[in-house]
């Protein structure tokens, strides 16, 4: 039983429903408390994956012929890495962990900025120069650091 649920006063009561059923297994659970952050936002998700196309255009006139969703794959498995979930065998019902690759849309927006950082600093590095619009959150949160 995997749940994100924000803590606050006015679902007090739905997150003592949520621990009652979770002791209620009998199994030991994980719980951490970590102030609320907005998730990953629209813009940088689409900021994202403007570069992935940027980025997928450059390798492929560079001799590296990449899908901009493979481009994706390739930066979270380098700069996000993997997380363990539970799934589902079909054939026994029983639950596995798995290690899958982690999700964008899970990180916060601060999460999203470090991840994005990383990936700018990588193309860089490669004399691939993604675009970087003045008005974009990504450059607001950028400049907001330098100050």
């Amino acid at each position: 039983m995997e749940d994100d649920i924000i803590l606050h006063d006015s679902t007090r009561f739905h997150v003592w429903k949520k621990l009652q059923a979770a002791l209620a297994t009998k199994q030991p659970h994980r719980l951490i408390i970590k102030p609320y952050k907005q998730t990953r936002s629209l813009s940088q998700n689409s900021l994202f994956h403007l570069w992935t196309s940027e980025i997928s255009k450059y390798l492929c006139a560079n001799s590296a012929n990449y899908t901009p969703e493979q481009v994706k794959e390739m930066l979270k498995h380098t700069f996000l890495g993997y997380e363990i979930v539970e799934r589902i065998d079909v054939t026994t019902q029983e639950p596995e962990r798995v290690r899958a690759l982690r999700r964008t849309s899970k990180l916060d927006t601060g999460e999203m900025h470090v991840f994005m950082q990383k990936v700018e600093c990588w193309a860089i590095g490669i004399r691939c120069f993604v675009t970087i619009p003045e008005s974009s959150e990504y450059m607001k949160i950028k400049q907001d650091q330098e100050e």
